[in-house]
């Protein structure tokens, strides 16, 4: 564990976590267990010197056995052998141990690893760089000509080709914040982000600088920087996410700055780290993802009793899927890419759309009428995987890690492309939904009478790929028009026409252009921004290059599929109704040739009851998304979804790369769906859409609890 976590700081950076809590944390992990054994071999001493050697030999055979498991557990073979395994060579070794000196006497030697460990974590790893007292910069001396209001943030994962639609515009009846943004700011439509991974692309705007896997997103290691520039004359008020570059001297009500309650949480999700370091590939396939978010690991699942866990990806990069039944169905082998912590420190933290409405709310209420001289900066973790909003905020999954199984340990989509539309409708929705958050920004500034003034900066650290067998994340020359490419929007103090720019903009001319609005005369040197090279850095290491005319026609191609899959200019109807036979939408079915004989051949659903108590105004709806495993169905089927005798959507049955789960994965309309029971019945759509055949009934209303009411899901 110190290991991991020594080679991979940013996951401490990204979660705000001090250097008491990492220090407490590593002296728990290394000593609490040890202590406890040797609390009870001293009671057990109290009784009999019999029972404490018999205690301490079953001690030492449970350390060894966990031992022995993490070095087999790669081995292809059942969880239980694997676990009987361990105990026989645990057992030969204890008797070992108690029959001879040298045994024992080598043990003694090594009771002092702990220590020597430590030494190393603390001193001599990665993390140290955290532990170890570091200088923190101070803010430069520079005098501003013109101190306007400066309001800057940062979105995470998101290609500018998402916004757009017909004639290369935002597609205003999707995404009406940005629409407004646009139409009184300067929209450069050509710039690119300068890496791949928050941790080092997020630094590089708020520095100016290009990016550095040697440094990491703290202030030490990043002195010049907005905060820094603007620190000695402006009033900061900064929520950062996955960095910390702003100087806590400057920034001590940061919201990266850990508060008491972030300790317990460290424990909880390094929990479920351990589990997956130790555990047997069957054993981990029920716990949660730990590859695709910083923190919360423990929230990962819908919290149903009909909730199936699907493709979780393990630490070590491996796959399992569990059946209806709990038992694991598939042992993925394993997949090269990052390592497992490094996917810790380089993917986003996880936070409740809960937590997103209050960080938006609380960054706008420091807006006040009239201020001069601040600095109000956020970054917002949207649209970043994982998918679980409609527009309006409402989750319809908890899940975090619904398409695992497509990405092994975030490497290229392992699915044909007609699969990979369907997150790709899930990112646009997650995108509306930033939409809707920064419409609560701009509107608080429009109300105080600030938007006029103010000097408005938004944009994104990176994007994100939505390419069959391409990486999603990881910069490469294939996907550049969706991770290079990132929207910028300025609106200079007074500005009221809308411009939109095509001159090529780098995420590192965005700190020299606020100087030059600030009047600031730039104190530092100023990164070169090639006008016809695109250069993403990725991490922990590689870059990838391109021209900036194959990164406009690689975004062109994502805006042209948007369009032929989702009809952009007409609002979200045809992101739901998307899908291989949507001609059959809103048809009744009472109206086709319909089998609602059921067969061996079925379809079931992860939440069968969520549809059956629905609450539509519920910050949770989770009955839109119809979801679940396959029996004796195989993929590339057409599955239509009927609520209330009218079909309503239609999806693809599916697995992944490798030939697994998680079977279908349907989205409905949140119109279709009316508070209360709703009766929803899944269809396998035969002879071209002339016949359906019934693969799950819906029609069951949900048993009455003891107290006479229905019961929930």
């Amino acid at each position: 564990m110190l290991s991991l976590l020594g080679d991979n700081p940013e996951f401490f950076v990204a979660r705000g976590n001090t250097t008491s809590q990492i220090i407490v944390y590593s002296l728990v992990l290394a000593f609490v267990a040890p202590l406890i054994a040797l609390g009870l071999e001293a009671i057990a001493r109290l009784i009999n010197r019999n029972l404490q050697w018999g205690l301490h030999l079953g001690l030492m055979t449970l350390f060894a056995a966990c031992f022995v498991l993490q070095l087999i557990k790669g081995v292809g073979m059942p969880a239980g052998v694997l676990i009987a395994v361990s105990l026989l060579l645990a057992g030969l070794f204890v008797f070992a141990y108690a029959s001879w000196s040298f045994p024992r006497s080598f043990m003694d030697i090594l009771s002092i690893a702990p220590v020597v460990i430590l030494i190393v974590f603390f001193g001599f790893s990665s993390t140290s760089r955290l532990v170890l007292p570091k200088e923190q910069p101070d803010p430069v001396d520079v005098t501003v000509g013109n101190p306007v209001p400066v309001v800057m943030v940062i979105f995470d994962e998101f290609p500018t080709g998402s916004l757009m639609g017909e004639n290369n515009q935002v597609d205003g009846t999707r995404f009406p914040a940005f629409a407004d943004l646009a139409s009184s700011s300067t929209w450069y439509r050509n710039a690119t982000a300068a890496g791949a991974y928050t941790p080092i692309a997020a630094p590089s705007i708020l520095s100016g600088e290009t990016p550095d896997n040697s440094k990491l997103p703290i202030a030490a290691d990043h002195p010049r920087s907005l905060f820094t520039l603007l620190g000695k004359t402006y009033e900061l008020r900064v929520q950062e996410a996955a960095t910390q570059i702003c100087p806590e001297e400057l920034c001590p009500d940061s919201a990266v700055l850990a508060d008491d309650t972030k300790l317990g949480d460290l424990f909880s999700d390094l929990e479920v780290v351990s589990k997956h370091l130790l555990l047997p590939d069957s054993l981990r396939s029920n716990l949660p993802d730990v590859s695709k978010t910083f923190s919360e690991f423990t929230n990962e699942t819908d919290s149903a009793v009909d909730e199936n866990p699907l493709s979780e990806t393990d630490v070590t990069g491996t796959t399992g899927t569990t059946g209806p039944t709990g038992e694991s169905v598939v042992q993925a082998p394993e997949r090269t890419g990052q390592g497992s912590a490094r996917k810790l420190g380089r993917l986003f933290a996880l936070r409740s759309s809960v937590d997103e409405f209050e960080r938006i709310n609380s960054f706008s209420a420091n807006f006040s009428a009239g201020q001069e001289a601040t600095l109000d900066f956020i970054h917002v973790e949207k649209p970043h995987y994982p998918w679980r909003h409609i527009p309006d905020g409402q989750r319809y999954t908890n899940l975090t890690g619904e398409w695992n199984g497509l990405l092994p340990n975030d490497g290229p989509w392992m699915a044909p492309p007609k699969v990979v539309d369907i997150p790709l409708q899930r990112h646009l929705l997650e995108v509306g939904y930033t939409d809707t958050l920064l419409g609560r920004v701009t509107a608080r500034l429009k109300k105080l009478g600030l938007w006029d003034e103010a000097m408005v900066i938004v944009t994104a650290d990176h994007g994100a790929a939505f390419q069959s067998q391409v990486p999603r994340r990881a910069a490469d020359p294939r996907n550049l028009g969706e991770i290079a490419s990132v929207p910028l929007f300025i609106k200079a103090p007074g500005q009221t026409k809308s411009e939109i720019s095509d001159k090529r903009e780098c995420a590192t001319d965005i700190l020299p252009a606020i100087a030059d609005e600030l009047e600031i005369d730039y104190p530092w040197p100023i990164e070169n921004c090639p006008a016809d090279e695109v250069r993403v850095i990725n991490a922990p290491s590689g870059e990838a290059v391109g021209s900036v005319d194959a990164m406009v026609r690689q975004r062109q191609r994502l805006v042209n599929r948007i369009q032929r899959l989702f009809k952009t200019g007409q609002g979200w109807g045809p992101t739901y109704r998307f899908g291989p036979r949507n001609d059959l939408i809103g048809k009744k079915v009472s109206a086709l040739d319909t089998d609602r004989e059921l067969t061996g051949t079925r379809v079931l659903p992860d939440r069968s009851n969520a549809v059956k108590n629905y609450d539509p105004a519920s910050p949770s709806v989770l009955g839109l998304l119809q979801r679940g495993y396959l029996k004796q169905l195989t993929e590339d089927k057409v599955l239509a979804i009927a609520v209330d005798g009218k079909i309503e959507a239609t999806g693809y049955t599916f697995k992944d790369g490798l030939g697994f789960g998680p079977g279908f994965s349907i989205l409905l309309p949140p119109e279709s769906l009316k508070k209360g029971f709703n009766r929803v019945d899944i269809y396998l759509v035969q002879n071209d859409g002339k016949k359906l055949q019934l693969v799950y009934d819906g029609n069951s209303k949900l048993p009455a609890t003891p107290e006479g009411g229905a019961g929930g899901s």
